[in-house]
C-alpha cells in the first residue's frame, strides 16, 4: 500500500534517515518506536505525503485514503464538536461529488460500454459511501464521541470552549468515523483518560484497515500492533510481533550480533598476531600479504549500544504521621452539577494510589480537593503531622520562571544537590547538553511540562499529587520516573492513562464513579481481577442476599473464607457459562461473517489485480465490464458484511457489559 525505497531525509544539516526502505501491506498494524528526536513523526509525515523525501521514492497505492492525526492540531474554535467530527475527508468529498455527477453522466451516455462502465462505478461509489457511514454518519459520530469521553450535549458545544486535549479528541473522532484505508496516528493516547484509552484500544483492535501509530504507551502498543518499526541512528528496522515481542527479539538479535562481533574480533586478533610474527619472514611473505588484504576487506560488525541509562535517587521527604491527608464528609458541586456529597477519603504514608474511572467522574476534582487547590462546599480537609503537599497538574509550566534558564529553574528547587546531580536528573527528562541553558520562555509546552515534573522530584513533598505525570515523556523517561516513584517514601496519589505506568507504580486503586469512591487495596492486576469477579457475580447478588447462612458462615468478618472464595469462583464460572449460552448465536454469526469477509477480501484482491493488469485489456474476448461489475458487487457485499459484523460485535460487547 505504501512503500519507501532508498529514502533519505534531513533537517538543518542533520540526517534523520539515510537510504531507508519500508513497505506497509494491507491490514498491517505497525507501531513506530525509537528515542526522542530520532525521526518518528517525520517518518509518519513521509508516509502521509505531508513531508517530501530529500532522496529516494515514496509510493502509495492509487486511490488510497489516508487518515493522519498529527501531534499538533489547528483548531477551528467556532465549529461545534459534531461539525468537526463530521467534517468529510478528501476521499468522502470525492465520493459525494461522484454520487452527484455519475447519475447525470449515466443518463446522457448513449454508448452501451460507457453505460456499463458508469453503472459499475456508481455501484462501487455507493458501496464505498455506505461503508463510510453514508447517511448514518451522524449516528456513528455520536457513538465515537461518547467513546472518546464527550458527554451528552457536548456535541453541540463550540470547540473553542474545550481544552486542547478535547480538540485532539474531536479530530481523532473524525478519523475514526471516516474509517480510511490507512490510519496514521501520532501519540493518540496523549490527551485521553484511562477509560477513553481502553475504548480506543478496543476500537482499533476491531478496525480492519492498515494502522500505523507512534506511542510511548507500552500496554497500548501490545494490544494494537502486530509489528514494530524501530527508528534509530538514521535507519529503520522492522520487527514482527507486538512491543513485548519486539523487545525480546531485539535482545536476541543484539546477542547474536554481539557474539558474531566477538568471534570476528578474536579472528582479527589472531590474524594480526600472525602478521606481526611472520611479517619479516620470507617464507611466509605470501601468506602475510594475503592476510593483510583480507583484513582490509573485512567489514567490521558494528554493535549498537543503548544510550546511557539514567539512574538517580532524589532526597526523601521527612517522616509524617501514618494518616497523611484526609477528606471528611466533603461536598462539592459545580452549579447544579453535584460531584461529591459527604465524601470520605484518606491517604496514608507510603501509600501509592491511582484514581481511575470514567471521564467526568471527578478524578481531577478529587485531586484538587486533596491539594487544597479547590475549596469544598462542605466538609473538611485535614493534614497529618509534618505534611507538605505538592500538586503536579497537567499545566506544570505555572510553577516556572520564564525568564530564567532550565538549569536555573531546577537549581532553585534543589535541596542539597549539586549541579552535576541536577543535570543528571534533567537528562532523564530529555534536557541534554546546552538544552539546560535555554530560557524557559522558548520551551514548548511539553518541555515545560517535563521541567516542572523534574523540579518536583528535586525537593519532593510528603504528599505528592500528580495529574497525568507521563504525558510528553518518552519510554526511557517514564522508566526513570517509575524508578524514582518506587523509591518515594511519601504518600502518592495520581491519575494516569498509561497502564504500564499504573501497573508498575500503583499499589492501591480507587475507582471514582457517580460521586462515590470504591477502594481496591491492591495493584492494577488485582483491580482488574476484582472488577471481573464483580461483573461475573452481579447476576447472582439476589441469590447471595437470600442465603441466610452465608453471613453466619463468614462470621461477619471482612476477610473472605476459603469456602467463600470457592463459592465466588463457582459463581463466576456459572456466570461465564450463562453468558456463553446467551451469546452463542451472536458468536456463531460473527464467525460465519469473518469467514465470508475473508473470502470476499481475497476475491476483491484478485479482481483488483486483474483490473490493474494491462494484459487484461489486451486479451481478445475478455469482458472487462463484467470484471468491473463483479468487483463492485464484491465491494458492496464486503461493505454489507463488515457493517453487519461491527453491529454484531457491538451487540456482543453490550451483552458482556450487561454482566457488569
Amino acid at each position: 500500500m505504501i512503500s519507501l525505497d532508498g529514502v533519505s531525509k534531513g533537517y538543518a544539516g542533520r540526517t534523520l534517515f539515510q537510504d531507508v526502505g519500508l513497505r506497509l501491506v494491507a491490514g498491517e498494524r505497525a507501531g513506530i518506536v525509537g528515542p526522542n528526536g530520532a525521526g518518528k513523526s517525520t517518518l509518519l509525515a513521509l508516509l502521509t505525503g505531508a513531508e517530501s523525501a530529500d532522496a529516494g521514492v515514496v509510493s502509495r497505492a492509487r486511490g488510497l485514503s489516508l487518515g493522519h492525526l498529527p501531534q499538533e492540531i489547528l483548531a477551528t474554535p467556532d465549529a461545534t464538536v459534531l461539525d468537526v467530527a463530521l467534517r468529510p475527508g478528501e476521499h468522502l468529498l470525492t465520493l459525494e461529488a461522484e454520487l452527484t455527477s455519475l447519475p447525470a453522466a449515466l443518463e446522457l451516455a448513449t454508448d452501451v460500454a460507457e453505460q456499463e462502465r458508469l453503472s459499475a462505478r456508481l455501484a462501487e461509489v455507493h458501496a464505498d459511501y455506505e461503508r463510510l457511514g453514508g447517511n448514518a454518519r451522524e449516528v456513528r459520530a455520536r457513538r465515537v464521541l461518547a467513546g472518546l469521553g464527550f458527554r451528552p450535549g457536548d456535541e453541540e458545544r463550540k470547540l473553542g470552549t474545550f481544552s486542547g486535549g478535547y480538540v485532539m479528541r474531536a479530530e481523532l473522532a473524525r478519523l475514526l468515523i471516516d474509517l480510511p484505508d490507512v490510519l496514521l496516528l501520532d501519540e493518540p493516547t496523549n490527551h485521553l483518560d484511562l477509560e477513553s484509552v481502553l475504548w480506543l484500544q478496543g476500537f482499533l483492535e476491531a478496525y480492519r484497515g492498515t494502522l500505523v501509530l507512534i506511542s510511548h504507551d507500552r500496554a497500548f502498543l501490545n494490544a494494537t500492533t502486530t509489528s514494530i518499526v524501530e527508528v534509530e541512528g538514521g535507519g529503520v528496522t522492522r520487527y514482527t510481533g507486538n512491543y513485548e515481542e519486539y523487545v525480546r527479539e531485539r535482545e536476541e538479535r543484539r546477542a547474536l550480533v554481539e557474539a558474531a562481533a566477538k568471534n570476528q574480533e578474536r579472528r582479527i586478533r589472531e590474524t594480526e598476531r600472525f602478521i606481526e610474527r611472520f611479517r619479516y619472514k620470507a617464507s611466509k611473505a605470501r601468506q602475510v600479504q594475503s592476510r593483510i588484504k583480507a583484513l582490509e576487506k573485512e567489514d567490521r560488525i558494528a554493535v549498537a549500544k543503548d544510550g546511557p541509562r539514567v539512574r538517580f535517587r532524589f532526597p526523601q521527604p521527612e517522616r509524617t504521621s501514618e494518616l497523611a491527608l484526609e477528606l471528611v464528609s466533603v461536598a462539592k458541586a459545580y452549579g447544579e452539577v453535584k460531584v461529591y456529597d459527604r465524601l470520605d477519603f484518606q491517604l496514608r504514608r507510603g501509600e501509592k494510589t491511582v484514581l481511575v474511572g470514567p471521564n467526568g467522574a471527578g478524578k481531577s476534582t478529587l485531586l484538587k480537593l486533596l491539594a487544597g487547590a479547590l475549596a469544598p462546599d462542605a466538609g473538611e480537609r485535614r493534614l497529618g503531622l509534618r505534611v507538605s503537599v505538592g500538586y503536579v497538574t497537567q499545566h506544570r509550566q505555572d510553577m516556572l520562571d520564564l525568564e530564567r534558564t532550565v538549569l536555573e529553574n531546577a537549581m532553585s528547587c534543589a535541596r542539597d544537590q549539586g549541579e552535576t546531580f541536577v543535570r543528571t536528573l534533567l537528562g532523564a527528562f530529555l534536557f541534554h547538553g546546552d538544552d539546560v541553558k535555554k530560557k524557559v520562555a522558548v520551551l514548548s509546552g511539553g518541555e515545560k511540562s517535563r521541567l516542572g515534573l523534574a523540579m518536583v522530584l528535586l525537593d519532593p513533598p510528603t504528599v505528592l499529587l500528580m495529574d497525568e505525570p507521563t504525558t510528553h515523556l518518552d519510554m526511557a523517561s517514564v522508566d526513570a520516573l517509575i524508578v524514582a516513584l518506587e523509591a518515594y517514601e511519601g504518600a502518592l496519589c495520581f491519575v494516569s492513562h498509561d497502564v504500564h505506568f499504573i501497573r508498575q507504580v500503583a499499589r492501591r486503586v480507587v475507582r471514582v464513579e457517580a460521586g462515590a469512591v470504591t477502594d481496591y487495596p491492591g495493584d492494577w492486576d488485582y483491580y482488574c481481577w476484582k472488577r471481573g469477579a464483580a461483573s461475573a457475580t452481579a447476576a447472582h447478588d439476589g441469590a447471595v442476599a437470600a442465603s441466610p447462612g452465608q453471613a453466619q458462615a463468614d462470621g461477619g468478618a471482612p476477610e473472605r473464607s476459603a469456602k467463600g472464595e470457592r463459592l465466588e469462583r463457582r459463581r463466576a464460572a456459572e456466570a461465564r457459562q450463562a453468558l456463553a449460552r446467551r451469546t452463542r448465536g451472536l458468536r456463531e454469526e460473527i464467525a460465519t461473517l469473518e469467514e465470508q469477509i475473508e473470502q470476499l477480501e481475497r476475491e476483491k484482491a484478485g479482481l483488483a489485480g486483474d483490473l490493474a493488469d494491462p494484459a487484461t485489456y489486451q486479451q481478445a474476448g475478455r469482458d472487462v465490464a463484467d470484471l468491473q461489475r463483479r468487483y463492485a458487487e464484491s465491494e458492496r457485499m464486503l461493505a454489507e458484511r463488515t457493517d453487519r459484523w461491527m453491529h454484531l460485535q457491538e451487540q456482543l460487547e453490550q451483552a458482556s457489559a450487561t454482566e457488569e
